[in-house]
């Protein structure tokens, strides 16, 4: 083990675990989408999009999903669901800082829980789903879209 990782993050065999790779894969994705939110001409924010209505309203509907599972995933532990906090609407030019951010508040809070594929977070609408698949929806969600920017 090095000062850079923690207990779990490797297998018996010194490879990184799949939850270490999952993240590694979904930064990456983030970060590219993140980025092409940030160079997107304002004349291509209007332009449609489905089933989301339009690229902003795209950017913002995934910024918002992203919250939601950091927030259930931070208290997967509660007997409760978490009090849902609405993502502000900060305007198109921030979207692809406002995806950053609460992008890493989600990979901070999946790093953060010991077994994803056992552990069950809350979801708005779907009660408790595994830790891993949430992500993998969010995987699938920020790839999609970062395609089709």
């Amino acid at each position: 083990m090095t000062s850079s990782t923690k207990p779990g993050e490797h297998s018996a065999d010194g490879e990184p675990s799949s939850a270490v790779v999952f993240a590694e894969v979904l930064t990456a994705e983030l970060t590219k989408l993140a980025e092409g939110y940030r160079r997107l001409p304002h004349s291509k924010f209007a332009l449609r999009l489905e089933p989301y209505g339009d690229r902003a309203q795209a950017g913002y509907w995934l910024a918002s999903q992203l919250t939601a599972v950091a927030q259930g995933m931070e208290r997967w532990d509660s007997p409760q669901p978490p009090a849902w906090r609405e993502l502000p609407t900060l305007g198109v030019f921030a979207l692809g800082d406002q995806i950053s951010v609460v992008g890493n508040d989600l990979l901070a809070a999946y790093r953060a829980l010991k077994d994803p594929r056992e552990t069950l977070i809350w979801t708005p609408g779907e009660g408790r789903v595994p830790a891993e698949k949430a992500m993998a929806a969010v995987l699938e969600s920020t790839t999609t879209l970062r395609r089709a920017l």
